[in-house]
């Protein structure tokens, strides 16, 4: 039996300078990834600084949408109108969330009755709840409008060109990250 020649510093060294060159493609995709997440917070940080309503004009956390373009900077009276729009739709998104709250509580005790399920009354309790969340659906619809109102035409198109350049980004970052490789961690390189 054979043994491989012992490692020298050499083969240390070439190892080394491998790791950086195989990890610099995913450390820099990493970046440009965080890069317009961190755009958008510096750019929007600020002392009257409102969160959008959660779950943006589609209703998911995945589809949400920044309130106000990454690079688009508000006047102090944009900024003054912007907090009452968000403060409003805090005010009506808290009581339709409670509403759905209670609408739950009613379901659950429905589903733990002792005896047999009214599913008529089930039937009911779900068709309030989806009644609910389109209307929650619309509240954030609403508030979207109202900030693309508040807007100028210029801070508009600014804001369109420095979305279609992050959406390219993330195309761009898709085709070269493809698909995660097949198989199990220990059968990867």
């Amino acid at each position: 039996m054979r043994y491989p020649a012992a490692i020298t510093s050499k083969d240390m060294t070439s190892m080394t300078i491998l790791r950086p060159t195989v990890f610099l493609p995913v450390i820099a995709a990493l970046g440009l990834m965080g890069t317009p997440l961190m755009a958008s917070a510096q750019a929007h940080h600020a002392a009257d600084w409102v969160q959008p309503p959660p779950g943006g004009p589609r209703g998911g956390p995945g589809h949400m949408m920044p309130p106000v373009p990454p690079g688009v900077t508000l006047t102090a009276a944009q900024k003054t109108k912007l907090k009452a729009i968000f403060d409003k739709a805090h005010q009506d998104e808290h009581a339709l969330r409670l509403e759905g709250r209670a609408i739950e509580d009613k379901i659950r005790d429905a589903l733990s009755a002792v005896g047999d399920l009214d599913h008529a009354a089930l039937t009911d309790l779900n068709g309030q709840e989806n009644a609910l969340k389109a209307k929650v659906s619309a509240l954030h619809l609403e508030t979207m409008e109202q900030i693309h109102d508040l807007l100028t035409p210029a801070q508009r198109q600014q804001g369109k060109e420095t979305m279609d350049k992050l959406k390219a980004l993330h195309e761009q970052m898709r085709a070269l990250m493809g698909h995660p490789p097949e198989g199990e961690p220990d059968d990867m390189p």
